[in-house]
Formats: structure tokens, sequence, C-alpha cells
């Protein structure tokens, strides 16, 4: 059920926005560490072994030389769209830093392992769904 809240209640829960610290740090394209991308272009690297290496025939190789080339071009064209971005000169965020000060996105602020969760769990699932697929060929 919902309730009528008067205007004047919201004005008094109005906080004035946090200004932002000031960092003498470069930005990234994607504002992540290129850790971060390449765990994830592990992943999905991981999950095509798998499958790979499961169901390999001599008749796909193919397919599986054409996933692999679909991957590797999912993933080099934001990377050579990324070196398109004229160089800041500033010194980057280390993992570290990465680590320690998390990122800010659209939704607010997010930790590193808030932000590596979200980030990952699709790959992650990708990656266990592979395994599955595995256990279910060895059992047959």
């Amino acid at each position: 059920m919902t309730v009528h809240q008067p205007f004047a209640q919201f004005q008094e829960d109005i906080r004035p926005a946090e200004a932002p610290l000031l960092r003498n740090r470069g930005e990234r394209t994607f504002d992540l560490h290129p850790a971060v991308h390449a765990m994830v272009i592990g992943t999905y690297f991981a999950f095509a072994g798998i499958l790979c290496l499961t169901f390999m025939g001599k008749d796909l190789i193919i397919p599986a030389a054409i996933v692999v080339i679909g991957i590797t071009s999912l993933f080099l064209t934001p990377g050579l769209w990324a070196r398109v971005n004229p160089d800041d000169g500033l010194r980057k965020q280390s993992w570290a830093e990465f680590m320690s000060e998390g990122v800010d996105c659209i939704t607010g602020h997010l930790t590193a392992h808030q932000a590596l969760a979200q980030i990952l769990v699709l790959p992650g699932l990708m990656l266990g769904l592979g395994f599955v697929f595995a256990v279910i060929k060895a059992t047959l």
C-alpha cells in the first residue's frame, strides 16, 4: 500500500552529493583494470576449450576454429578501439588501487569485489555449464 508523503519531507531528506575525489591519475577507456578484461577473456576461452576437448571430432575442427576466431574478434575489436583513445600521459590505476578503491558506476560506488562479481557472473556460469556438459558426456 502506498502512503502519501508531503513534498516538504522529501526536501528534508535531500542531502547534497559529495564531491568526487580528485585523483592525479589517468582514466582508462573502459574504466576497468585490464586484468578484469583478461579474466573475462580467459573464461570465454576456457568454456570453448572445455567444449572442444569434450566433443571434438575430426569433423568439428572448422566449427571450433570459427568459435575461437569469433571469441578473439569479440574481445580484440574493443581492445583495438580502446587504443584509439589518446593517452593522457598520467599514471593509470594499479590492481592494488582498484581493489582498495573499487569503481564508480551509474548506480553508485561499487567495491572491487562487487564489481568483479557483477562482471564475472555470466562468464562463470558459462564455465560451469561447460563443466556440466563435460560431466554429462563423460557419464554417457
